[in-house]
């Protein structure tokens, strides 16, 4: 932007003239801002009124118009601290009993003192090593729904390691440094939850009993008196069931590595098609070469790195790592670029500097000398990315290539698990029966010591085991995962053990039924008080926008009142307004048809006030007789006809409020219809106001812009004379020096 320096010769006051000229135009723009500021304002007044209306017909006005919203049901229980009760709407009416016979529980472990005698204490970093576990040690996790779960223990293992190879299974495990314990829990209750903890060899046995894991729930299980039996060679039953149980874990082994083999080959082939375009598309690449390979273009574009420890004066070390590149690598192209790059750039500087003896034709030259440079340095970088982009797919190749390789050894060490016959029938080889077999032997002797009572005093956990719950109601049984039944409309929540019955009596929940009608009307009162008030609103036709200078001339306190005002107005008299009120009044004082019986609100005790008793926009809210949080109730609670009427005849008060509901709520519905000028669910015309709004935008525009003009054109002007007077100023003292005055 221009400096303007005015008056200096003629004395005036360049600023303050040229303002007052262009004050005409100067009016038309500010006329125009504060006029879109009033439409914004209203903008703003009119979304959050329709957000109100929004609200109450999405939310109460919605759901009163449902059958189903006005059956209500409400059951009252004997003994609250066994049952907690949630009525459903088809809840039958009556009286039921019920004994709580048995809580749900979840299976939890709390798991034995792993501090020493002495007193030592663990971290959740101490490794079983520490613990006193030395060995390989096999566990088995059986969780719910019979999900099994094999987990490998070494004494290189840390305490936090076993945590989250249990939380790998689904339980809740946790350990506890202070009380130098480890928890574990299922995650939900019942019995199909429950979950045991059992060892398949001795080491797994020693390494549950240092983790304090050893519970007398767990070795008690059925799953080491199984195989304790499997061990009695005499008994041919027991026998006959190992050779099963040996068979068929030969058999899910062999399929799961052929399974394993299959999805190995497969992804090989994709690997290799994968590469076979990767060939294709480095070929196409610029600058490709046969001569090129991986490692000789990652020595180009890279150099080699060298660290070396440099040693300075005060004996501080420091590692210093350089960089070297051979001579015609893209690497030394690039960095020898920028170096000349840097020297160019650096003389250029120096020459422009203030007090340089650099002449023009010489920054000139320097100045072409930096331009090379750039240039030089693009294209060393062009030809270096185009270099990274080759190494990038042959570092990708060989990537490739060395997966296909590391799966061909597994796919190998995989075939020797299992045979195939000519039908693709898969069985185990004798390599896989052999070591299935050996576990099988570690897990018979494992749990032959635990049946033996071995390891019975070192059962240093505590289990809880998982169970469901179970009621008795009416006489019948249930049972349920958890401690929530639902019957019948019923969901009750049992809270404890109960040695009697306990009664649940089921009726109607008439107090429900007169707060959800109570509700609608506190909303719509709420709401009609509001449009009303907006609509009857003070004119503030004497007050209008301020502008910034008549903002500096007050306080904040003001400014607030002052705009307060204007905002407060800017529905006043507003026709679309009336216009969605008097539908929403129009409605309710229709009333509506009752098995052929024209009803109103008068009839079930709602009315409003008199013109003269009700306060200043509040003529046409509603009031419940009876209502006792309602001051404007002029009827006692004993006569409350609405509440009567909801106790006596239900079916009425249904029929009568649901076809109220649903005639306001197609009048807001089409009051809220998308136009051409309105959005939906919008009752004013927004559309109509934002291209109001846009249209002020481009007429203030246009004004700044002839306003702008027309200041230009002043002080051109101005600017002209202030010339001319310079000139006959300097003639003057030119004049002045020749006669010798």
């Amino acid at each position: 932007m221009s400096i303007r320096i005015t008056g200096m010769y003629s004395g005036l006051d360049t600023e303050s003239i040229i303002n007052e000229l262009a004050s005409a135009q100067s009016y038309k723009v500010t006329s125009l801002v504060k006029a879109q500021t009033r439409l914004s304002w209203k903008q703003d007044a009119w979304k959050a009124l329709n957000t109100k209306i929004y609200s109450f017909y999405t939310n109460v006005l919605s759901d009163m118009r449902y059958e189903s919203s006005y059956l209500k049901k409400k059951t009252t229980v004997s003994d609250t601290s066994a049952i907690s009760i949630v009525s459903g709407d088809d809840a039958v009416n009556g009286v039921n009993t019920v004994k709580v016979e048995q809580l749900a529980k979840a299976a939890y472990l709390t798991g034995g003192s792993i501090q020493t005698a002495s007193g030592v204490c663990f971290t959740s970093g101490a490794t079983l090593s520490q613990l006193g576990f030395t060995g390989e040690g096999s566990i088995t996790v059986a969780g719910a729904n019979g999900a099994s779960f094999d987990i490998d223990l070494t004494g290189d293992m840390t305490i936090s390691d076993v945590v989250s190879k249990l939380q790998a299974t689904g339980l809740n495990a946790s350990f506890d440094q202070t009380n130098q314990r480890l928890f574990v829990s299922s995650s939900n209750t019942g019995a199909i939850n429950d979950f045991t903890i059992t060892a398949n060899n001795a080491d797994g046995l020693k390494a549950l009993s240092a983790l304090g894991l050893l519970s007398a729930n767990d070795l008690a299980s059925d799953e080491y008196v199984t195989w304790a039996s499997y061990g009695d060679a005499d008994d041919t039953e027991a026998q006959a069931a190992y050779q099963a149980a040996l068979d068929a874990e030969v058999a899910e082994r062999a399929a799961a590595y052929k399974a394993a083999n299959d999805a190995l080959e497969k992804e090989n082939a994709a690997i290799a098609a994968n590469n076979k375009t990767n060939w294709t598309n480095l070929k196409n690449l610029e600058g490709y070469s046969n001569d090129e390979d991986l490692d000789s273009l990652k020595l180009s574009l890279y150099g080699t790195t060298i660290e070396e420890t440099v040693t300075d004066d005060e004996g501080n070390e420091t590692t210093v790592t350089t960089t070297t590149y051979e001579d015609g690598s893209y690497g030394k192209a690039l960095a020898d670029a920028q170096d000349a790059l840097t020297a160019a750039q650096e003389a250029l500087a120096a020459a422009q500097e203030e007090g340089s003896e650099a002449t023009d034709e010489e920054i000139a030259e320097l100045e072409a000398a930096v331009e090379n440079a750039q240039a030089a340095v693009d294209s060393a970088q062009a030809d270096f990315d185009a270099a990274e982009l080759r190494y990038t797919f042959y570092d990708g190749i060989a990537q490739n290539e060395q997966m296909i390789a590391d799966n061909e050894e597994t796919i190998a060490a995989n075939a020797e698990y299992y045979e195939e016959d000519e039908d693709g029938n898969i069985t185990g080889s004798e390599k896989l029966t052999d070591e299935v077999t050996a576990e099988f032997a570690e897990k018979i002797a494992a749990a032959k010591a635990v049946v033996n009572g071995d390891y019975d005093s070192l059962a240093t956990a505590t289990k809880i085991d998982g169970q469901d719950a179970v009621i008795t109601l009416n006489g019948a049984e249930f049972t349920s995962l958890t401690n929530t039944f639902t019957v019948n409309g019923l969901t009750f929540t049992a809270l404890k053990e109960t040695d009697s019955e306990v009664t649940m009596t089921t009726a109607e929940d008439t107090d429900g039924i007169y707060d959800m009608i109570k509700n609608f009307f506190t909303e719509y009162n709420a709401l009609i008080n509001e449009m009303d008030a907006l609509y009857n609103a003070e004119s503030a036709s004497d007050y209008d926008v301020l502008t910034s200078d008549e903002k500096d001339a007050m306080s904040d306190s003001e400014i607030e009142e002052w705009e307060q005002k204007i905002k407060d107005s800017l529905l006043r008299r507003d026709s679309t307004l009336s216009t969605v009120a008097s539908a929403m009044k129009s409605i309710m004082l229709q009333g509506a048809t009752v098995n052929g019986t024209q009803m109103y609100l008068s009839d079930f005790g709602i009315s409003t006030l008199g013109y003269f008793s009700a306060a200043e926009n509040e003529r046409n809210a509603y009031h419940i007789d009876g209502d006792s949080d309602d001051a404007n109730s002029t009827v006692s609670q004993a006569d409350d006809v609405l509440k009567s009427m909801i106790a006596s005849d239900p079916d009425t008060v249904t029929a009568f409020f649901t076809t109220l509901s649903k005639n306001l709520y197609e009048s807001l519905t089409s009051q809220m219809s998308s136009t051409t000028m309105s959005s939906a669910f919008t009752v004013y015309n927004d559309k109509q106001l934002q291209d109001e709004y846009d249209d002020y935008t481009d007429k203030i525009s246009e004004q700044e812009e002839k306003l702008n003009d027309l200041i230009d054109k002043w002080y051109t002007k101005f600017s002209a004379m202030e010339t001319a007077l310079a000139k006959l100023e300097s003639q003057s003292s030119s004049l002045s020096s020749l006669l010798g005055s």
